[in-house]
């Protein structure tokens, strides 16, 4: 009979299992210091770098609501034309 890897089917990884096989029980300890490990090794941007991003993005939102609110006009108008309202 095939195995489940000869099949194709991934296996699923053994999670929290020691070196003897059991389950180990879960450490907060042990995780917040590798979470903080993990922090350190983060490339943090620049205050330079996250005010000029954020200007950014108000910009592109301020232009898309504008294109946006034209569009909404135009197609206003079309529809008072065509239902008599314009006038």
């Amino acid at each position: 009979m095939p195995t489940q890897v000869e099949l194709g089917v991934p296996s699923k990884p053994e999670a929290n299992k020691g070196p003897d096989g059991e389950k180990t029980p879960f450490n907060l300890l042990e995780f917040v210091k590798e979470a903080r490990t993990e922090f350190s090794k983060v490339t943090w941007p620049s205050k330079d770098q996250v005010v000029n991003e954020f200007i950014s993005v108000l910009i592109l939102v301020a232009v898309l609501t504008g294109i946006i609110f034209l569009i909404d006009k135009v197609f206003n108008v079309i529809v008072d034309f065509f239902t008599g309202r314009l006038f």
